[in-house]
């Protein structure tokens, strides 16, 4: 059965330039578009248009925010590990105080609800969209694996006859209706409208910038509070025969896969935690002593009661 895209060119084709939004914070604007993807300057974030960076970890922040949800701690985006000691960074986000997260939440909200009212009056209660997955060869070893991961977890439910699989998605997730990537793995989803956060026919460019999204964009919500979700095992898409699976690939093999596979992941916020500067200053003996003293008096009058 062929799947058909939802086409943001056919149902959007004759949206005024008055009716798209216009985003009017500078840092949702960088998260959104491409930010430092299209500048060099370093007091700018990659946007989520150019690339999961920086500019994805805040927006991710301000949508759950916006729209009332979040992660288990333990089991939030994998996007927020890699940024301990970024100064840039650092300096970008100590210009969010109250006010300015305040202002930039109510922004986010007000984008989802005029997304919502644009699917609405396009009489599109779901949608159908494309996800473009990169193996990790292909993509030149900077990928996580995400492609064979569930190339593993689709190959094994069809073994078992299973119509439904569990994976583990970011927040966040841009998906296509154009096909402009050829990559091994694709998804092909229908979702409901609540789910889509905003998509490029209405967002407004500014004067003189690079186009805000690539057309065809669509970026969808995953509220879960783990992140892992239930898809039609059908959803995922491949060529078997591009594809050599290591060991025996049977209908044993397959079950020990989906017992020994949980999308549910716990993760640290990072993978230690610093040290904070004590270098230089150190208790005093008299001060040592005193502590000391404290615990022991603590420590008997416990046994007594």
């Amino acid at each position: 059965m062929t799947f058909n895209a939802t086409r943001q060119a056919i149902h959007f084709n004759q949206i005024d330039e008055s009716e798209k939004f216009h985003i009017k914070d500078d840092l949702l604007f960088d998260c959104i578009g491409l930010g430092c993807g299209s500048s060099r300057k370093e007091n700018r974030v990659q946007g989520f248009n150019s690339g999961k960076a920086a500019g994805y970890a805040l927006l991710t922040y301000f949508a759950s925010q916006a729209l009332g949800f979040r992660r288990f701690p333990l089991c939030e985006d994998r996007i927020y590990h890699g940024y301990f000691g970024d100064t840039e960074l650092k300096k970008i986000v100590s210009t969010l105080d109250s006010s300015r997260i305040k202002a930039i939440t109510e922004e986010v909200k007000s984008l989802y609800d005029h997304t919502q009212k644009a699917l609405l009056t396009a009489n599109l209660q779901n949608i159908n969209v494309k996800r473009e997955i990169k193996s990790a060869q292909s993509s030149g070893g900077y990928s996580d694996g995400y492609a064979e991961t569930l190339v593993k977890i689709s190959s094994a439910a069809h073994l078992l006859g299973k119509s439904e699989i569990n994976v583990e998605m970011d927040t966040l997730n841009s998906f296509g209706d154009e096909g402009a990537y050829a990559s091994p793995v694709q998804i092909e989803l229908t979702v409901p409208a609540s789910d889509v956060l905003y998509f490029s026919a209405i967002i407004g460019d500014r004067d003189g910038k690079p186009e805000t999204m690539e057309s065809g964009e669509w970026v969808l919500v995953n509220r879960s509070e783990t992140g892992v979700v239930s898809l039609p095992a059908s959803s995922v898409k491949y060529e078997p025969n591009m594809w050599t699976f290591n060991g025996h690939h049977d209908m044993e093999s397959a079950q020990a896969f989906m017992d020994n596979h949980d999308p549910f992941i716990l993760r640290p916020i990072i993978g230690f935690e610093p040290t904070l500067n004590r270098s230089g200053i150190k208790p005093s003996f008299r001060n040592r002593t005193r502590e000391w003293l404290l615990r022991m008096a603590l420590k008997y009058a416990t046994k007594i009661v």
